[in-house]
């Protein structure tokens, strides 16, 4: 049976020494999901999970160099994630602004999903080998390693 690594996840805009754990470069300790592109390939909320079709282009990044980024089918979220404890925080999470009009359920879970990481979330992560899993929200992610990634620009707000 494989080892799962358990990492604490949260997405806040800022934290400090004195009101939170240390702060430390995500490349200084890279964790076991950094340097990848991850693919959400379901996702679970309030208990029905719902699998996510590829070409919906639900993902998750962590770059080497301490860059966030996580796409749902409308929108881009960008910022910078840091090692913390035993996981990292994300700041400065911008995104797209972009409206969805329409009932797809996926596409509305999916924002829902990947919009918890914004400002002061807490997640918890676990890595089993390719797969990832992401609970963030009241949301619980399920990802396949989809490759190594270069750095990668920050996302701009429109």
């Amino acid at each position: 049976m494989a080892v799962a690594v358990l990492v604490s996840v949260a997405a806040a805009g800022c934290a400090t020494a004195a009101s939170g754990p240390s702060l430390t470069s995500a490349p200084g300790a890279q964790a076991g999901f950094a340097g990848y592109k991850w693919r959400v390939v379901t996702i679970d909320h309030a208990g029905k999970e719902a699998p996510v079709p590829a070409r919906s282009g639900v993902y998750l990044q962590f770059a080497p160099d301490g860059q966030f980024g996580a796409r749902e089918p409308v929108n881009y979220h960008g910022g910078t994630y840091h090692q913390a404890g035993g996981g990292f925080t994300t700041s400065g999470m911008v995104s797209t602004a972009v409206g969805y009009a329409g009932h797809d359920p996926v596409v509305l879970l999916s924002v829902g999903a990947i919009s918890a990481f914004d400002s002061g979330a807490h997640a918890e992560v676990r890595l089993t080998g390719d797969r990832l899993a992401v609970t963030v929200g009241g949301y619980l992610l399920t990802c396949q390693r989809d490759g190594r990634q270069a750095d990668f620009p920050p996302a701009r707000p429109t």
